[in-house]
């Protein structure tokens, strides 16, 4: 049996790269036709969405989303996923409401109104794929309402011994049974640029292919936009679960996050939204069974199709076809905010992650089509090279051009401009 790479993003929000997964079977039709599934209902009104999106076998790929200051950045958060358009997505009730969903986007279907799972009720996914080929779920209903009433953060040690900030809650349960909770976060820090200066390069006219010398126009102009501050964004990427001690016990003290002191995202100003969902027990137990393979460092390893149930079915009763889960439960969310400061008052702030020395180069270099000959060049990339594929930001003006130096001093981009790294709109949410 061969190794197969398979794509399952929209499923797997924890996987951050690509990873090599033997499901102990050829890279077949069959396993390409695998639909993958991710549907969750809660009772938040809004216009809820369902992904859809189908296997993929890739061969040696290594593709990952870490940021690279040596590469122009490139989106590929959908370039590797292979989405299912087309599809006719419902939800139906018990009541015999259906809620029709349409495609928002390749692969992605949003509800055409607005709605929210309600206590009492149950709701049932119907899918009918491009092809006619008809997907149901299971009746799943919200078997509980639980409010977070703490979220705090404190100074603590993890389990390898690292220390750093946990994350922690307490709940209250308000009504129905709660025994079986999955916790999400969405976190946002503010970023602050050590080598930002005021002033940037500007490229103009530039022709890199000019004879008998490259043209161009290169200027050192202030910022026209805010690069300095900036927020980042992470959204939690591993399954966080929890179960009530007993029935009608309260959660009290549960860490949803450790955060390292040396990890730079908690460097000045940190924000966490932590939401709380009560779910079955068959979800419980596909999500922990999720998590156990790829605690392995392989998900799915040496698992095939089908032996991972969710509560989709094909409606013609072919097995081993469809991988997910439809859930419905009940949602309490809760944010938090701190400094680094008030943690590590007299300590230095944790490294920034990138090797931020200050670097020159000739501004210029040999026309891209000369044909005479030529030596080895032992000077790295020319300025307006890099300026041109927005590798580096401007310092300020070099005083030494001995040897390959040459008119400017810069940084890796992602040193000078914290754009590379985050947004520079302020959200909504921020307070300081």
């Amino acid at each position: 049996m061969r190794k197969i790479t398979l794509i399952i993003l929209p499923l797997l929000l924890f996987i951050n790269c690509i990873e090599e997964v033997d499901l102990g079977i050829e890279a077949d039709d069959e396993v390409l036709k695998i639909l993958i599934v991710e549907a969750t209902l809660t009772n938040e009104l809004k216009n809820h969405t369902v992904a859809l999106s189908r296997m993929d076998t890739l061969i040696d790929l290594g593709i990952d989303s870490v940021y690279n200051p040596y590469t122009p950045i490139r989106d590929i958060n959908r370039d590797l996923v292979r989405y299912e358009t087309n599809a006719t997505v419902s939800i139906e009730n018990s009541n015999g409401i259906t809620y029709s969903f349409n495609e928002s986007s390749p692969g992605i279907y949003e509800s055409d109104i607005q709605f929210a799972a309600e206590m009492g009720s149950s709701y049932l996914l119907n899918i009918v794929t491009s092809d006619g080929k008809k997907y149901t779920s299971t009746d799943m209903e919200i078997e509980g309402l639980a409010s977070i009433s703490n979220i705090y953060a404190e100074k603590t040690t993890s389990e390898s011994g690292a220390e750093g900030i946990g994350i922690f809650v307490d709940n209250t349960i308000e009504t129905g049974s709660v025994q079986n909770l999955r916790y999400t976060y969405d976190e946002t820090y503010k970023i602050i640029a050590p080598n930002w200066s005021p002033n940037e390069f500007k490229l103009t006219n530039y022709d890199p292919c000019a004879l008998p010398e490259v043209t161009y126009d290169l200027e050192i102009v202030e910022r026209e936009e805010e690069q300095q501050v900036c927020y980042g964004n992470n959204l939690s990427n591993s399954i966080i679960q929890a179960q009530q001690g007993n029935l009608g016990d309260n959660i009290t003290k549960f860490m949803v996050r450790f955060i390292d002191q040396e990890n730079f995202i908690i460097s000045h100003r940190y924000s966490i939204e932590v939401e709380q969902l009560v779910s079955s027990a068959a979800s419980f137990s596909f999500y922990d069974q999720l998590n156990n393979f790829s605690q392995t460092g392989s998900i799915f390893s040496q698992i095939q199709p089908g032996f991972l149930e969710g509560n989709l079915s094909a409606d013609d009763g072919s097995q081993g076809n469809v991988i997910g889960f439809f859930d419905v439960v009940s949602v309490s969310k809760d944010r938090l905010f701190f400094n680094y400061t008030d943690f590590y008052p007299n300590e230095e702030l944790p490294p920034y992650p990138f090797n931020c020395s200050e670097l020159t180069a000739p501004e210029s270099h040999v026309s891209f089509c000369f044909s005479g000959m030529r030596g080895p060049n032992p000077c790295p990339q020319s300025v307006i090279q890099q300026v041109d594929l927005d590798l580096i930001s401007y310092v300020k003006p070099n005083v030494n051009e001995e040897d390959c130096g040459g008119p400017h001093i810069f940084v890796p981009r992602v040193c000078g401009d914290c754009t590379a790294l985050g947004s520079n709109i302020e959200p909504d949410f921020w307070v300081e």
